[in-house]
């Protein structure tokens, strides 16, 4: 079946369109019913097409993200290339499903792992949701446990299942991992965001780069994401809470057009964005 990505191009900047080259091979994110959902206003892949494709499409491109990776403490320098949807196939975490980030900047010394949140918050932990059985693999703490699933004993469900993310999270957080932490320090949605900046920890290390993780996330205070900001989106206790640095859309538009040569292209994109996040918040 064929899907008519009319209302998607139109739900998407007119600059950004050129960044999707397979329309029918894309990764897009669908609903249960397998239906795309980047038709809709507050499509969160939308407006990181929005403004990531709109970016990846630029001669303004080496520029602009120049002055982010300055922004954001790693090292500036192109060219720089972007993916969207990017997905980890070296497996650098022994994940069986790699993770996948809504966008991947690379240039000659550092490297983005780009997250990108709109309306919704952060991903939780599977491990610890009701399986089919009606157990869980986790009982939410990091402690000596025995996982009901499959019977491996650990204190993370995940490295019973040789998953590598506590490898980096000792280096990144400075977590003991042979000592318990009740209830565990990634519970609810700073899961998601551990995840993104352990695979930003790998990917430097494999590629000899500075790394960063990357929060990407529009700025009004009705969105769950953005008031999180607010209040750090890791536990405050946590060191390396660099791990991970939220930047919003706004920011990141104004640092286009700041250092942008094409003005116009910019603050077009400036009010594309304004106008969804204000669609999107008057449907709160």
């Amino acid at each position: 079946m064929i899907f008519d990505f009319t209302a998607v191009r139109e739900n998407l900047f007119p600059a950004s369109r050129g960044a999707i080259e397979d329309w029918e091979g894309f990764p897009w994110h669908r609903d249960r019913t397998n239906r795309i959902q980047a038709y809709k206003a507050h499509s969160s892949q939308a407006i990181a097409i929005d403004v990531f494709g709109a970016l990846k499409m630029s001669k303004d491109r080496d520029r602009i993200f120049d002055a982010i990776a300055e922004r954001v403490g790693v090292a500036p320098g192109g060219p720089w290339t972007v993916t969207l949807e990017w997905t980890d196939t070296d497996r650098l975490l022994g994940e069986s499903r790699p993770t996948q980030v809504d966008a991947f900047a690379v240039g000659s010394a550092a490297a983005l792992v780009i997250e990108c949140k709109f309306t919704e918050p952060g991903g939780q932990c599977s491990q610890t949701a009701v399986s089919r059985s009606g157990e869980r693999q986790c009982n939410g703490n990091y402690e000596d446990q025995i996982n009901p699933g499959n019977g491996v004993r650990s204190r993370c469900a995940l490295t019973g299942k040789d998953i590598r993310y506590w490898e980096y999270v000792l280096k990144i957080f400075e977590l003991d991992p042979d000592v318990d932490y009740t209830p565990c320090p990634f519970k609810g949605d700073a899961y998601q965001w551990m995840r993104n900046a352990v695979l930003a920890a790998a990917i430097g290390e494999h590629r000899s780069l500075q790394t960063v993780a990357l929060a990407a996330f529009a700025d009004h205070p009705s969105f769950p994401t953005a008031r999180k900001v607010k209040r750090g989106l890791m536990d405050p206790g946590l060191a390396g809470r660099g791990a991970i640095m939220p930047i919003s859309y706004q920011q990141i538009v104004a640092i286009a057009c700041q250092v942008g040569r094409d003005r116009a292209l910019w603050n077009s994109l400036a009010a594309w964005i304004d106008h969804k996040i204000a669609r999107a918040a008057s449907r709160k």
